[in-house]
C-alpha cells in the first residue's frame, strides 16, 4: 500500500509555527521521520495560504526535497500555490486534492497532466459530502471523465470515498466501505483501460473518539479497507501498531513473503 504521511500540517501548533517563521528544522525532521517509519509520500498541508501562498509552497517543498529524498503531496486550497509547488518539486508529486466541482477539475486535471503529477479525486462537491454511496459513484465517475478528457493515466489518478467520524456518522463509515468497493468496480462499469487508484483519509475515522480508541480504530478500520482492495492512505506512520497492522495484512494476504522479522523492515 501506498502510505501517505499526514503530520507536516498547518494545523499542528509546531508546523504551523515552522512555516509562519520559515524554521526548516521541524518540517525537515517531520519529514525525516514519516519516511523512516515507511512513508512513500509526505503531505505538506499548508491550509487555505491565501497571502503569499505560492511561496510558502515552493518554500517547503524546496526545503524538505533538499534534505530529505521523498516526493511530496501538495495539499492546499490555493491553486497557484499548488503549481507554485509543482514547479519545483523533484520527481512525481501528488495533489492533494480535487472535488467534482467542475471548475475544481478544469484547473487542476491539466496541472496533473502538465507537471505529470498524481492527483486525488475526492467525492465531494460544491453541495458538500454525499448522503449516499450512489451519489459518491456519480461524483467520482464525473471526476475520472475529467482525468481521461485531461489525458491523465488512471493509474496516477487516486479516488477518495471520504472517512467521516464514526463517532458522529457511524452510518458514514460503513458507507465509504461501500463506496470504495464500488470504486473498484469502475474499470468494468466505464469501460476504462485500467483501474484508477483509491485511497483514503484514515485519521477522519477515530476523530471526536477518545485519544485511548484512536489507533485502534484507525488499524481496526485499515484492516478492512485493506481487505476489499485499498490501494493507498494518508495516516500516521508513526503510529507503530498501525504501521504493524498493515504490515500484518500484507504478510496475511500473500502481498509479502513471511519472514519472523518482518515487522523490522
Amino acid at each position: 500500500m501506498l502510505i501517505v504521511g499526514e503530520n507536516i500540517s498547518v494545523t499542528s501548533k509546531v508546523v504551523g509555527d515552522s512555516l509562519r517563521n520559515k524554521d526548516p528544522e521541524p518540517v525537515i525532521n517531520m519529514a525525516k521521520a514519516q519516511k523512516e517509519a515507511g512513508a512513500h509520500y509526505v503531505d505538506v498541508n499548508i491550509g487555505p495560504a491565501t497571502k503569499s501562498g505560492e511561496e510558502l509552497m515552493q518554500w517547503v517543498v524546496t526545503t524538505i526535497q533538499n534534505a530529505v529524498d521523498i516526493p511530496l503531496a501538495l495539499d492546499t486550497k490555493n491553486i497557484s500555490a499548488i503549481e507554485a509547488g509543482l514547479q519545483v518539486h523533484k520527481g512525481t508529486a501528488m495533489i492533494n486534492s480535487v472535488t467534482g466541482d467542475q471548475d475544481k477539475l478544469d484547473a487542476l486535471m491539466p496541472l496533473a497532466k502538465k507537471y505529470n503529477a498524481k492527483i486525488v479525486g475526492i467525492a465531494l462537491n460544491e453541495k458538500g459530502v454525499p448522503p449516499d454511496v450512489d451519489s459518491r459513484i456519480e461524483i467520482i465517475m464525473n471526476i475520472v471523465n475529467s482525468a481521461l478528457e485531461h489525458g491523465v493515466p488512471l493509474k496516477d489518478l487516486y479516488l477518495d470515498p471520504i472517512v467521516l467520524p464514526v463517532a458522529v456518522l457511524q452510518e458514514q463509515v460503513f458507507n465509504c466501505i461501500e463506496g470504495l468497493k464500488a470504486f473498484k468496480q469502475l474499470k468494468d462499469l466505464m469501460e476504462l483501460p485500467e483501474e484508477p487508484r483509491t485511497i483514503v483519509g484514515l485519521s477522519n475515522v477515530s476523530q471526536s473518539s477518545p485519544p485511548e480508541l484512536k489507533s485502534l480504530i484507525n488499524r481496526t478500520y485499515v484492516t478492512i479497507l485493506l481487505s476489499h482492495g485499498l490501494d493507498s492512505a494518508i495516516l500516521d506512520p508513526l503510529d507503530r501498531e498501525l504501521m504493524h497492522s498493515i504490515k500484518t495484512f500484507d504478510i496475511l494476504s500473500n502481498r509479502i513473503l513471511y519472514a519472523h522479522s518482518y515487522l523490522d523492515n
